[in-house]
């Protein structure tokens, strides 16, 4: 996903700067899991987790995998991460695609697959 300095990209910048939505991110990034079980592997309170998880599947980095019924007739969404690449791009003009795709080449040989990594890469003069 590449995105233009906007109020989209805004909202992503600070999903990825709030700690909660980082640890659910992590977490669902091992396994697929359920609201409740989230919040208590988390240890954090199940509406909190709700803001969290609204706004991550709003900006498309979760999905709902499944959605299961409890045998009290209750609807259970078991969510999942979705893996993405996310480049912010400052400035109005136009991406250059072939310096983004020399970058990310870049990037994947310094880390190797399976390696967890977070985080933002600014180059200068994009």
């Amino acid at each position: 996903m590449v995105l233009q300095l906007s109020e989209d990209s805004r909202k992503i910048a600070r999903l990825l700067s709030n700690e909660t939505s980082i640890r659910i991110l992590k977490l669902l990034y091992r396994r697929s899991m359920s609201a409740a079980d989230i919040a208590d592997e988390l240890k954090v309170r199940l509406n909190t987790l709700k803001y969290n998880l609204d706004s991550l599947l709003e900006a498309g980095l979760i999905r709902v995998r499944q959605v299961k019924w409890s045998r009290k007739g209750r609807e259970i969404k078991i969510y999942e991460a979705v893996e993405k690449v996310i480049i912010l791009l400052p400035g109005k003009k136009s991406p250059d695609m072939s310096l983004i795709l020399t970058m990310l080449r870049q990037h994947s040989l310094k880390n190797p697959e399976g390696s967890d990594i977070s985080g933002v890469y600014c180059e200068p003069g994009i």
